[in-house]
């Protein structure tokens, strides 16, 4: 039995000893990430929680359709950007850690008055990447309705792309509209917002339950100190990231 408790203690050192966590984040896409400085509301918050948690994060920055399956392949301790999956029982998820609201943007001097997707079809349309897959779908079944539809990977040039009137409106996310705009030096007010989507909560995955209740437990503590706030005025100008209410 002495080499089960020799190998019992090494096993504990060896818990002991992990100082840093690898977590997979997605690519550039400023504010919540962005690789030319390393910074990013996204990261800037992970880093905290980590952090917190009594470890050093190690980015490991791959695409978002990627994250789940390396995962899955133990090529990190966390997964980031999922929504909790009943048919992956061997992974923990966290409680939401970040929000999204995407937008139908559109020119102000225009006055669509979008309240509901629906009210898309009679327009030009320009979206994200893979907005069609991502978007649900009710959005899925309008899209062949629109006028005309089109997807890009560029984000900014669907700013571009609407301010020179090439389409009437541009799907995003909230944040991503208002970071491209203040690029440009453009001024909100030339633009009308509507919250056509539901926001999108996503919680971050891990193999190990224990991590995931620290994470749990540090994003709760976050959640109510000022840093929270901050964070969100520092990239966004604004205070948007409403999750649900946290377990400790």
């Amino acid at each position: 039995m002495r080499w089960l408790l020799l190998l019992c203690i090494a096993f504990s050192f060896a818990i002991q000893a992990k100082t840093e966590l690898t977590i997979l984040v997605g690519l550039d896409k400023p504010p919540y990430i962005d690789l030319n400085d390393s910074s990013g509301y996204e990261l800037d918050l992970l880093g905290l929680l980590i952090k917190r948690m009594g470890y050093d994060p190690v980015f490991l920055h791959v695409p978002n359709a990627r994250i789940k399956d390396l995962m899955l392949d133990g090529k990190a301790d966390i997964a980031t950007l999922q929504k909790p999956d009943p048919q992956q029982p061997q992974l923990y998820y966290s409680q939401p850690y970040i929000r999204y609201q995407n937008i139908a943007a559109s020119l102000a001097s225009k006055s669509l008055q979008l309240h509901q997707l629906a009210q898309l079809k009679p327009y030009a349309v320009v979206a994200f990447h893979n907005a069609r897959t991502l978007l649900g779908p009710e959005y899925q079944q309008l899209v062949p309705l629109f006028m005309s539809y089109q997807e890009v990977a560029n984000q900014s040039q669907q700013l571009q792309m609407l301010l020179l009137q090439r389409c009437d409106v541009v799907v995003m996310d909230r944040n991503i509209f208002y970071y491209y705009a203040k690029q440009a030096g453009q001024s909100m007010q030339l633009f009308d917002l509507a919250p056509v989507f539901p926001a999108s909560l996503y919680s971050a995955a891990f193999k190990n339950i224990r991590l995931r209740n620290k994470f749990n437990k540090a994003l709760a503590e976050v959640q109510q100190e000022p840093v929270f706030t901050q964070l969100q005025l520092k990239y966004f100008s604004e205070v948007n990231q409403q999750l649900q209410e946290p377990q400790l």
